[in-house]
């Protein structure tokens, strides 16, 4: 298999066949797999969640991070 030759194929997809794919994908990772992030991840995901313990109010629902997804359209 032609890992080029394939991602080629799938980003000419329409989009949402790609959402699907990616979804797909995914969720084939074992929620047990071993995650391995860099020095830089870990402390934005540490100062992510200290921001959160802050002001735990202070979340978007799925509804408001998508219409402003769409907004940057």
């Amino acid at each position: 298999m032609d890992l080029q030759q394939t991602l080629s194929e799938l980003t000419s997809l329409p989009i949402k066949d790609r959402l699907r794919i990616v979804e797909s994908l995914w969720n084939s990772i074992d929620a047990e797999a071993p995650v391995f992030i860099s020095k830089e991840q870990r402390e934005e995901l540490q100062r992510r969640i200290e921001r959160h313990e802050k002001d735990p109010c202070e979340l978007l629902t799925w509804e408001q991070v998508l219409d402003g997804l769409r907004d940057r359209r």
